[in-house]
């Protein structure tokens, strides 16, 4: 796909979403934070991992959403089957499993007083049982979660309304399973920001910064217009969810270090994704985005979560997946790629809180958004009629 320089275009192409700034109150208020906890998260699908974390029966991962005050254990049964149950025992609302990763080799056990349950959940052994009154174990097991898969990636709803194709819309349709089952979890990072979730996604869903920010990483790596500035060769949504793409720029002379890695890493092609261009960041809302990038053997994935913490708190994982190296050279340049990419992430987060701070003093009550800035733009309308939505408006 070319990339089209010229001005205004995706405003033309998408007139419905105008052209008015947006409000800034929302990135700094309380109370919207909280009408986000309950109209938003606690019906939203959320990405919470991916099915390579759990490649064998009885493996689990427990993962914290603070927003929703829920903790949840993702378990592969001994069918198969990945499955999603809150943490908490059925007894008295103890924690259940108190590592990030394990496997239940037959029950997993309370430590409160080692009520066990097995990998579908099923409540199976109470100590002392015949003290209780009217129990029904049929009835006591782990707290189911809905709990769906798209391209491997689990993803956990606390009050579906909707499958997860229903809700995904067009995304489906455009991110085919070709490709992805070669992935697996190469390395991830967690980042403290002092910022609102929605400043760190919007400073990662446009291409507008880069040419600024990561001036000195990526100089002149995209196509970009005579002063500098990225112009994307797609832009698209769907539904709630939208997707932009970008190309190199073909005079593009990378630095001597990333020559090299261009060069050793000839190996054969085994993860081709269902990309258009040669980079896309797809944001699947409310926080998740796949960043896709084209290397010279494999196409490598980027994920990014921005769970809120606080209004002012977010907590941003980075989960890195490429093919299993099949060398020493394609280990070499995956490891490469992953530092990379942390340094870039260094800068933005540095600009995530730099950006919240000065929304916080309310110095400026509204983001001006230019066009190549109009996934930003998208992204604010649909929180806000999600928002109108849940509360009858």
């Amino acid at each position: 796909m070319t990339t089209e320089i010229t001005n205004q275009r995706w405003t033309r192409k998408f007139p419905e979403l105008g052209t008015a700034p947006v409000a800034a109150e929302s990135c700094v208020s309380p109370e919207f934070f909280e009408r986000e906890r309950e109209r938003i998260f606690r019906h939203s699908w959320l990405c919470v991992g991916n099915v390579c974390e759990l490649p064998e029966r009885g493996d689990y991962i427990v993962r914290e959403v603070a927003i929703c005050d829920a903790q949840l254990l993702l378990i592969r049964g001994q069918d198969g089957v990945v499955r999603g149950f809150h943490n908490v025992c059925s007894h008295r609302g103890n924690t259940l499993a108190w590592d990030r990763a394990g496997k239940c080799r037959g029950y997993l056990t309370c430590n409160f007083h080692s009520w066990g349950y097995d990998s579908s959940g099923q409540l199976k052994w109470i100590p002392d049982a015949e003290n209780f009154f009217d129990l029904d174990r049929s009835k006591l097991g782990l707290t189911p979660v809905a709990t769906e898969i798209f391209n491997g990636f689990i993803f956990i709803n606390l009050d579906p309304q909707q499958t997860l194709t229903e809700y995904l819309e067009g995304v489906t349709e455009r991110l085919t399973p070709v490709g992805f089952d070669q992935l697996r979890l190469q390395r991830m990072y967690r980042v403290n920001e002092r910022a609102n979730w929605k400043v760190a996604m919007d400073a990662q869903n446009e291409g507008y910064h880069v040419f600024s920010q990561h001036r000195y990483l990526m100089p002149n790596l995209f196509i970009t217009t005579k002063e500098g500035c990225m112009r994307s060769a797609e832009m698209a949504f769907f539904g709630r969810h939208s997707v932009s793409g970008s190309n190199l720029n073909p005079a593009y002379q990378p630095f001597p270090l990333e020559g090299l890695m261009f060069q050793i890493d000839k190996g054969p092609s085994r993860c081709r994704l269902p990309m258009r261009n040669q980079f896309e960041f797809h944001m699947i809302f409310p926080n998740f985005a796949m960043l896709f990038f084209r290397f010279p053997a494999n196409d490598y994935c980027i994920t990014h979560n921005f769970w809120p913490i606080a209004v002012d708190r977010t907590l941003w994982e980075i989960r890195f997946y490429a093919p299993a190296p099949l060398n020493a050279a394609e280990r070499l340049s995956q490891d490469f790629m992953q530092v990379f990419n942390r340094v870039v992430f260094d800068e933005d987060a540095t600009a995530h809180e730099t950006v919240h701070a000065g929304l916080a003093s309310r110095a400026k009550k509204y983001l001006l958004l230019q066009d190549e800035e109009i996934a930003i733009r998208h992204f604010h309308k649909v929180l806000d009629d999600q928002l109108a939505i849940r509360n009858g408006a």
